[in-house]
């Protein structure tokens, strides 16, 4: 079959040979019948094809006479006249016949000739194809074909889930193919990348001291706009030791009730978590039942009773190391929050109010007070926030019975099946107006003393104010006597009972 090819490219050549001697008057540039060479219709162009479609080149040429043309790759012939010399089954030859439109300055319209069909182009069929006239001295234009190829990722560092240690420097790699060369891209699924980007550019992802943070599934994907994007996953896993938080440092609860301890672990590979009271490790009994959903675990406390009060730990370990929580479960009230508005009403006093939640009745609270000082040293060196304090002298002291405490004025406190909100008011004397003051509070129960509030700010009213503000309406108070009450620390200025002191005691539950 070859062999009859060769033959058949050689006959034509010897055709296009003799055929140029013996019609030389006819293709001699000089002895045209009308005087005039023939000359190329259509330019050599460019054309960007893609991959798998089919490409026609034209060649048309006038004026019209007894010429020969050829079609050439190179130095292969791939056409002669009307004959197909390549065996190639998708190239096709298309007769441009002679065109009668009077349309001459339009390349398609005018001249006549040969386009040369290309099927299904591949890769391998980019380059230079030369229309040639067979005359004594040719001429020729050239086309110029470019395969447009879609990308195509041939090779990533990583086809398996990648495991690192927290702390190692992670690289990852995507090459990919194409034409034009695609560009390549990392993202994480559902997630920006650990520099915070959406999406960075490059062949290689790399990722300094990778933490827990860090792990996830990266994703490279190569674009060139002919075709789609191709995509390849690598899962990261970053293995280290348990990271232990605790969802509450101190948990407030009440006799009978049931309570809930959480500690949030992170860990790879999945921690043991072990639940411990002081140094005694807990089991699951009736009482205690440990629970871990996620990475969120959960000790749960039934039935409290009063030596469920403590110091309880969340240890965590796997083969990377060891964690613990420290998390305390208490019976006292929660922090006082002070509801009060910061500007009061009057020049020289303040209705101060405040709640606290506590799941047993409130029977005392101390209530701190002084003008701002001018200038800090510290950060409130003088008040822990603790329930052990030192106090300087420049803080005024109030103690305050509570809705448990046994008196007759009092009816006896109710039950506290669950958390209650317990309020307080206090009518404060003497003050000096348009001046600024700190106030803290604290609340104990049948279980002791909370710590102290955060400090609360008030401002008395200005003199030039007085007939400015209107009075806002205060809620129901009954008087009541402070005798009996628990004698003051030492050093702290008292305020001791007479009748221009006005205790005003509103207890609300909800």
């Amino acid at each position: 079959m070859y062999a009859t090819c060769f033959a058949l490219i050689n006959m034509v050549m010897l055709i296009w040979s003799v055929d140029a001697q013996n019609y030389q008057g006819l293709n001699d540039l000089d002895i045209l019948p009308e005087g005039k060479p023939p000359s190329f219709v259509t330019p050599g162009q460019t054309y960007r094809i893609a991959a798998g479609s089919t490409v026609v080149l034209p060649c048309r040429i006038t004026p019209a006479g007894a010429y020969v043309l050829a079609w050439k790759r190179g130095i292969a012939v791939l056409t002669a006249g009307p004959v197909k010399v390549t065996p190639d089954p998708r190239v096709r030859l298309l007769p441009s016949p002679v065109s009668t439109s009077s349309l001459t300055g339009i390349p398609e319209l005018s001249g006549e000739g040969y386009s040369l069909e290309l099927k299904d182009v591949r890769p391998q069929d980019a380059g230079d194809y030369v229309c040639q006239i067979g005359t004594m001295e040719p001429r020729e234009i050239t086309h110029t074909l470019e395969i447009l190829v879609p990308p195509r990722i041939h090779y990533v560092s990583h086809t398996g889930p990648l495991e690192v240690l927290q702390g190692a420097t992670v690289k990852m790699e995507c090459r990919a193919s194409g034409n034009p060369v695609p560009t390549v891209a990392w993202t994480r699924k559902n997630n920006v990348l650990p520099s915070g980007e959406r999406s960075v550019s490059g062949l290689s992802l790399v990722i300094q001291r990778a933490d827990r943070h860090s792990a996830g599934q990266y994703q490279c994907s190569a674009d060139n706009g002919v075709g789609q994007p191709d995509t390849r996953h690598i899962t990261l896993n970053v293995l280290y030791g348990p990271e232990v938080e605790t969802e509450r440092a101190t948990v407030h609860t009440g006799i009978g009730l049931e309570a809930q301890l959480v500690c949030i672990v992170h860990a790879e590979p999945a921690p043991q978590v072990l639940w411990f009271k002081d140094t005694a490790q807990l089991g699951t009994t009736e009482q205690h039942a440990a629970h871990a959903r996620g990475n969120r675990y959960t000790l749960v406390i039934r039935n409290v009773t009063s030596a469920d009060f403590g110091n309880y730990s969340c240890v965590a370990s796997n083969s990377h190391g060891k964690g613990r929580g420290q998390l305390t479960l208490t019976g006292t009230a929660g922090l006082a929050v002070f509801d009060s508005p910061p500007l009061s009403t009057e020049k020289d006093s303040y209705n101060v109010s405040w709640s606290v939640n506590s799941h047993a009745a409130i029977t005392e609270y101390r209530l701190f007070y002084r003008q701002q000082p001018h200038h800090h040293h510290g950060h409130h060196a003088e008040m822990y926030n603790s329930t052990k304090f030192t106090y300087r002298n420049d803080w005024n002291s109030v103690v305050l019975p509570g809705a448990g405490v046994v008196n007759l004025q009092f009816p006896l406190p109710p039950p506290y099946p669950g958390v209650t909100r317990q309020r307080m008011f206090y009518l404060i004397k003497s003050l000096q107006p348009s001046t600024t003051y700190e106030a803290r509070v604290q609340a104990k129960n049948q279980h002791g003393w909370n710590k102290l509030s955060p400090i609360f700010h008030f401002t008395t009213r200005s003199i030039e104010m007085e007939n400015m503000v209107e009075p806002s309406a205060q809620p129901a108070v009954y008087g009541v006597s402070q005798q009996g009450m628990a004698p003051f620390s030492s050093g702290v200025r008292e305020q001791f009972t007479s009748a221009s002191v006005i205790l005003v005691l509103v207890l609300k539950f909800f």
